[in-house]
């Protein structure tokens, strides 16, 4: 179990690897590293309030969520609970896998998260590094002693992986076919609302909207890289496209 656990579909997760890191001496990564101390900073942020809400947005359920969007799929087309069933499937498998790729990656690579670079304090003993933690070695980025991320460090790449399988059944709007577009929605929980709620909603047009929202949402609430972002999107569309060409091929 846990991180020993095989994934379902993939032979390993080891395969699906996204690139490494960029240097803690390049300009990508000093960018990367103040710009989520600048916009995901719990306190004296840069962000705008609608940056803030849409970083909570996806602080939500992420299973709850995808599945709800499955169900959604499911009933714009009309389908049966056969096809229900299997897209419900698509959903989780890939979910799965995904998530254990991207542990695989972390432990492959050990990069820091943001909280750990921009205040090197915040490491705790758990035997990957010393106590306080490293300093990168580079005079541009500042650390900052008690620095803490907007929210709470969850999963990501569980998110970002479950779009593809989705853009494959992305449904069409009944609009005249000249304006035709591909639309869906996405519920969460509304902070402002009463417990257990699920009232926050967010609309996409294209799949990549949807992409780009959650990377950019999980940089404005201080949980991961521009760049780890886009590697969540490479990883999950990577396991995504191999988890359906191999067990989810086209029926009659």
């Amino acid at each position: 179990m846990g991180g020993r656990r095989a994934p379902i579909c993939l032979a390993e997760p080891g395969p699906v690897l996204p690139d490494p890191p960029p240097s803690l001496q390049s300009l990508e990564w000093v960018e990367a590293f103040n710009q989520i101390k600048a916009y995901g900073a719990l306190i004296g942020s840069a962000r705008t309030d609608e940056q803030t809400a849409i970083a909570k947005f996806y602080s939500a359920n992420v299973i709850r969520q995808f599945n709800r969007v499955g169900r959604e799929i499911a009933d714009a087309r009309g389908v049966g609970l056969l096809e229900m069933a299997r897209l419900a499937a698509m959903v989780n498998l890939v979910g799965a896998d995904a998530l254990m790729s991207t542990f695989h990656a972390k432990y492959h690579y050990l990069f820091w998260r943001p909280v750990t670079a921009i205040d090197p304090s915040a490491v705790i003993a758990d035997g990957f590094g010393p106590v306080p933690g490293y300093d990168d070695g580079n005079p541009a980025t500042v650390e900052q002693t008690g620095w803490r991320p907007l929210l709470t460090t969850p999963n990501t790449r569980n998110t970002l992986a479950r779009t593809p399988q989705l853009r494959r059944r992305w449904p069409r709007c009944s609009a005249p076919s000249s304006a035709r577009t591909r639309s869906i929605s996405i519920s969460a929980v509304r902070s402002a609302g009463p417990p257990g709620n699920f009232d926050a909603v967010r609309h996409f047009d294209m799949p990549n909207d949807l992409r780009q929202d959650i990377i950019h949402a999980r940089l404005w609430a201080g949980l991961h890289y521009h760049f780890s972002g886009v590697a969540g999107v490479v990883v999950g569309r990577q396991v995504a496209n191999f988890d359906l060409r191999h067990a989810f091929r086209p029926v009659d």
